[in-house]
């Protein structure tokens, strides 16, 4: 093989690999923070594959998430719309229940961030 197929395919794996994805701490503080306000939706259910959860088995499966895909997103929105919104087994949407509500939960979990983005916000402290 020529050098220049060698850098041409090194190259090639460079750019398909996560290789610069990591989450920094500022990011997976605005997913913990997602996380925690989930916890306090008492009143939802989430869907995963047809199977109902309630909120604090909601956030232990994307806790579970999160743990296996921190090396490979760079931000809370990666996550949101990357790992928590979807089965990466089915590919299936989930769900998230509220009375006779029902919406992605993609969507739900972009507006519980942006909620949780207002509070990290209000208790930083200023500089």
């Amino acid at each position: 093989m020529s050098i220049r197929k060698m850098l041409l395919l090194l190259s090639t794996l460079l750019v398909m690999s996560p290789v610069w994805a990591a989450l920094n701490a500022h990011e997976e503080a605005r997913i913990n923070a997602m996380l925690a306000e989930l916890a306090k939706q008492q009143d939802i259910v989430f869907v995963r594959n047809g199977s109902e959860h309630n909120s604090a088995e909601a956030v232990s499966h994307l806790q579970l998430k999160l743990k296996n895909t921190r090396k490979r997103i760079n931000s809370a929105e990666q996550f949101v719309d990357k790992v928590a919104s979807s089965s990466s087994i089915s590919g299936k949407p989930y769900l998230v229940k509220r009375g006779d509500q029902q919406e992605n939960a993609q969507v739900f979990l972009r507006r519980l961030l942006a909620e949780s983005d207002k509070t990290l916000a209000q208790s930083a402290p200023s500089s």
